[in-house]
């Protein structure tokens, strides 16, 4: 059994910046973590299931920290990623058999709906970031 997921823990008080960044982008990871094969989430998802940040707070950490998880199932809403990482992404999604048209992720098919647990898993993460100001809305 995997270990659980535990929402980051800010300081007391008013968080530095530092650490809501760092907060932000182990939340992100977190949920990027739970997308399993065959499916993918836009960055704007990601940050709709956290109730924090933005798509482009969601596209800097996952081009900053995201090669420690499936970074290729977090993509743009279109369903592609920049050309360079989209020439890596495409075998990956046909191995994990990820529906495709034009080199692009069919969103309609592949966007991941996460189960109750793991919506509660996420509910978790997202409310220790509420209220912060990461930075997106």
């Amino acid at each position: 059994m995997p270990e659980p997921i535990l929402p980051p823990v800010l300081p007391d008080g008013p968080a530095s910046a530092a650490a809501r960044r760092a907060a932000f982008a182990e939340a992100v990871l977190a949920v990027a973590a739970l997308v399993p094969e065959g499916s993918a989430l836009s960055y704007g998802d990601v940050a709709e299931l956290l109730g924090a940040g933005g798509p482009r707070q969601v596209g800097s950490v996952m081009s900053h920290y995201g090669s420690g998880v499936c970074w290729w199932r977090i993509i743009r809403s279109d369903g592609s990623l920049p050309e360079d990482l989209a020439a890596v992404a495409r075998p990956k999604w046909g191995s994990e058999g990820t529906r495709t048209r034009n080199g692009k992720v069919r969103m309609v098919d592949a966007r991941w709906q996460p189960t109750e647990a793991q919506f509660n898993v996420i509910d978790a993460l997202g409310a220790a970031l509420r209220g912060q100001n990461i930075g997106g809305r």
